[in-house]
């Protein structure tokens, strides 16, 4: 992984799934309108459409594990998406643990002032975001 590496990072969910990405340096994280409503498979190709498009190098979806770094049952439905979405990527699809990003979301976009409402329309794509920040190193 490099500092200008093109990343489509995916914070995966039942009913939204939030996207962020990279600039096309590589070096801006920003988070992307949320995926609503769509099932897997259409979820999947969505994002790879997106890749593509935006010439991503790496998708990069959050990993739900438990306090201990063990992967529980959120884990595996997600794993699930994964092994669908790597199907249909047109690059290389990591993982990386999303533990409480959502809760981090909601903070960062609460000191920003933002409603409640407002947050949660926009909590998943932040959450995103910090999912990509952390598969950086950041």
């Amino acid at each position: 992984m490099s500092e200008s590496e093109r990343i489509l990072a995916v914070d995966f969910g039942d009913r939204r799934t939030g996207l962020a990405a990279t600039d096309h340096m590589g070096k801006i994280a920003f988070p992307l309108p949320a995926l609503i409503g769509l099932k897997d498979q259409a979820c999947a190709q969505a994002i790879a459409d997106l890749a593509k498009e935006r010439e991503s190098q790496v998708l990069v979806v959050g990993m739900p594990l438990n306090r201990e770094g063990q992967p529980g049952q959120r884990a595996h439905r997600t794993m699930a998406f994964v092994r669908i979405l790597e199907k249909v990527s047109p690059c290389p699809v990591a993982t990386t643990d999303e533990a409480m990003t959502t809760d981090e979301a909601h903070l960062r976009l609460k000191e920003f002032g933002l409603k409640a409402a407002r947050r949660k329309k926009l909590a998943d794509s932040v959450a995103a975001m910090i999912i990509l920040e952390r598969y950086r190193g950041g």
